[in-house]
């Protein structure tokens, strides 16, 4: 006997069905989900692991989570990142543009989307999705996850954990070399490695795009904090396998970098 478990669509969303069309509840209205087909990201990670190639739905599952990371600032394009309790994961990619706002809880059915992993970078990709528009639902806005307060340190010890998740570094800076820069380069086409140092020894690079509407401000010449979200990318060669720790900016409104430096 299939286990189902009810939708509660909020009296909030049936009202703004009445006003507009950009946030409504499900259509066709779904009131129940077969709860075998409710997946977390932990789920998914295992998934993908034990497939240990591409692996592709092609039942309604569905995933539950908050955005993190939205393309709003142009530091990505087309994608964003989600959070649940068990992990994170980039959904890449979307049909459109601003498609998601960070804060945003969502229901995704998975059906066509493909999990890969990109040299360490969980995704979920809906490139062959014919409208990635109706696999996203949205549940409730503006309810944005707090980001978890960590070192560079225990990034780096535990980067399997840390992937795609939404953190905040402390006693960090940017790396004297590259304090007479800029995040990226304006009017570029082109992505950047800035690297930063922690205080305690360790680096990891922000990855900047060249499309980012920040991407001419100058970088912050002192220390402290920043918030983005953590990925990783391994590339392997003769000489053996090599891990690059990244952190993508939201904004440059979550730098702060006002302390003096640790160096």
């Amino acid at each position: 006997m299939k286990k189902i478990i009810p939708i509660i669509v909020p009296m909030f969303f049936a009202a703004m069905a009445l006003v507009c069309s950009c946030e409504k509840p499900d259509v066709p209205a779904i009131t129940e989900l077969d709860k075998d087909h409710i997946l977390t990201v932990a789920d998914i990670y295992k998934m993908q692991a034990d497939s240990g190639d591409y692996y592709q739905f092609t039942d309604d599952y569905m995933l539950f989570g908050s955005i993190t990371m939205d393309d709003s600032h142009d530091n990505i394009y087309k994608e964003a990142y989600l959070q649940d309790s068990t992990g994170g994961i980039n959904i890449y990619k979307l049909s459109k543009a601003g498609m998601v706002k960070v804060g945003d809880r969502i229901r995704m059915n998975l059906k066509g989307s493909y999990i890969v992993n990109y040299s360490g970078k969980m995704e979920l990709s809906f490139v062959d999705v014919e409208d990635a528009t109706l696999q996203v639902i949205l549940q409730e806005p503006n309810v944005p996850i707090t980001p978890e307060e960590v070192t560079m340190a225990q990034v780096i010890e535990n980067p399997a954990y840390y992937d795609c998740r939404l953190v905040k570094l402390n006693n960090v800076q940017f790396a004297a070399s590259d304090t007479s820069m800029t995040y990226a380069v304006e009017h570029g086409s082109a992505t950047q490695n800035r690297n930063m140092t922690s205080c305690d020894g360790n680096t990891l690079v922000a990855r900047n795009s060249d499309y980012a509407d920040f991407a001419g401000q100058p970088l912050p010449k002192g220390s402290g904090s920043v918030v983005g979200i953590m990925t990783r990318y391994i590339t392997n060669s003769n000489t053996g396998t090599k891990t690059t720790y990244q952190i993508i900016i939201r904004s440059t409104d979550e730098v702060n970098m006002e302390n003096e430096r640790c160096d």
